[in-house]
């Protein structure tokens, strides 16, 4: 109990600390009542009632949220590369931007390709977790791409680069993106498409702000401006991709721990 008063009392006095110096630098008189006149003292009283205020208002703690794939479904393989390919081999290069100007990437799964047939869905995947504080955001970035041969430097390296072009111009992303991929695309790998998610905290409030396609994709159910509650049911998102002669259909949920 005394802790906090006392803790207050040194709140309330930082103003007027900082003045008697300010009078000490410039040799006036501290203790002179010409130096303390009312309507300052007032100021100054005011100034400290408003530290109190700031520092005891309670703060929203860090939300974490976690981003999962809850189905990767292939309506339609991808053009065959040769006469006994019967399935594909998908995988997905993750780029985080944020909170801040913090960065990442992640190669899923984390080591070689998926493989899928036709009309198959696979099951539901971690994707990302995130800590977010109020007033951060979140942009991600979902590639989705297809091949037998697994260039797993390249392919990391090109989850890694992709993330700058969620700084870009929404104009300027598919082209850089292209750019970004052109290792492994150049050899024989399909870009189904990509898709790029963004999340909010609002004063402590977390919001699906937004899901939106970067290339070959179209949004088939999009959760934007949805609240991700603390407890409440997943927020999914659906995106269709359609690059590379095939049709996928990947849908990602987003949780808030309770």
């Amino acid at each position: 109990m005394i802790r906090p008063v006392l803790t207050e009392v040194g709140i309330f006095l930082i103003p007027f600390a900082a003045y008697a110096l300010f009078l000490v630098a410039t040799r006036s008189g501290v203790f002179a009542q010409s130096s303390w006149p009312a309507h300052l003292v007032a100021k100054l009283a005011l100034g400290s009632l408003l530290l109190i205020s700031t520092a005891s208002a309670p703060h929203a703690p860090i939300a974490a949220v976690h981003l999962t794939i809850a189905t990767l479904h292939a309506a339609a393989l991808t053009t065959p590369t040769g006469s006994g390919d019967s399935d594909d081999a998908p995988y997905l290069l993750v780029s985080v931007l944020g909170p801040g100007a913090e960065t990442s990437s992640l190669h899923l799964p984390a080591s070689g390709h998926l493989s899928i047939h036709l009309d198959e869905a696979l099951g539901a995947g971690p994707l990302v977790d995130l800590s977010l504080q109020p007033g951060d955001s979140v942009r991600l970035l979902v590639s989705v791409l297809e091949g037998k041969q697994v260039r797993l430097s390249d392919e990391t390296q090109a989850a890694a680069s992709s993330t700058r072009t969620l700084g870009q111009h929404p104009s300027d992303r598919v082209t850089a993106l292209a750019a970004v991929l052109a290792p492994v695309t150049q050899q024989d790998a399909h870009w189904i498409g990509s898709a790029a998610l963004l999340i909010t905290n609002e004063n402590g409030a977390i919001y699906w702000r937004g899901l939106d396609c970067i290339a070959t994709c179209k949004v088939l159910n999009p959760p934007a401006g949805t609240d991700l509650a603390p407890g409440a049911k997943p927020v999914a998102g659906v995106v269709e991709l359609t690059g590379g002669g095939g049709t996928y259909h990947l849908q990602l949920q987003g949780t808030r721990a309770s």
